[in-house]
């Protein structure tokens, strides 16, 4: 990455707590927001491969239904924690590529070391600033976004660089917990007042140069808006 803002965000990390986990927001959180830390990484991969998430994630199904046909399509995903939506978007694109970004190494040598027995070596982990993905211009068909939405402090201008990053007519998926859902204990959901309603999250795609294509609506605890890049 650009060692110059490398060296900038490395004082910023040693200020907070620990390791961010998602691409998000520069600096230490606000005292009234969500904290971006996790103090074991480690420990959050076996909490994100948990196999009770398939449940209330439907990430098969969530997969299925962008019903990706382009199978050289280069797919970015957004805060890509163990890969665990990076390695079945992955499957859809077998002659393509998936970027796997996230700012926390441990992230990125987990992917390194099972992509190839995933059977996705076509995944490139993707080390990002808090931020800013990072993401090469007008080279991505699909940037794809799981409970992510609410890590992002400068929301309006970090998916103006997704758009940029973005093909034309390239496609914005994000999936992210409702405010007035109930989902499991252990699902890592934020505090409801985190959380974005359909309204908030539309709004704010649309300021940044988006419009809404269509929401699909299985999912029990989460919304799932497809977004595309506006002319």
């Amino acid at each position: 990455m650009v060692r110059s803002r490398g060296s900038a965000l490395l004082h910023t990390t040693a200020a907070c707590v620990s390791l961010l986990v998602l691409a998000l927001g520069a600096g230490c959180p606000p005292k009234d927001g969500l904290p971006q830390h996790y103090a074991d990484p480690e420990a959050m991969i076996a909490e994100f491969e948990r196999d009770e998430r398939d449940a209330w994630a439907m990430p098969d199904r969530v997969v299925r239904s962008l019903a990706i046909e382009t199978k050289d399509g280069v797919i970015a995903d957004i805060g890509a924690g163990s890969g665990y939506f990076s390695r079945r978007l992955a499957h859809e694109v077998p002659a393509g590529k998936v970027y796997a970004v996230d700012v926390d190494d441990t992230f990125r040598e987990h992917i390194e070391r099972n992509r190839e027995s995933w059977g996705t070596p076509n995944i490139e982990p993707h080390l990002a600033f808090y931020d800013d993905p990072a993401l090469p211009a007008g080279e991505i068909d699909m940037v794809f976004m799981s409970n992510t939405y609410p890590y992002i402090r400068d929301r309006i201008q970090y998916l103006e660089r997704l758009n940029s990053a973005l093909k034309p007519g390239g496609l914005l998926v994000i999936i992210g917990f409702r405010p007035d859902a109930s989902p499991p204990a252990d699902s890592g959901a934020p505090e409801p007042k985190f959380r974005s309603s359909v309204d908030a999250v539309e709004a704010e795609a649309e300021a940044a140069g988006f419009a809404l294509e269509r929401e699909e609506k299985f999912l029990p605890h989460q919304h799932f808006l497809i977004f595309k890049k506006a002319p």
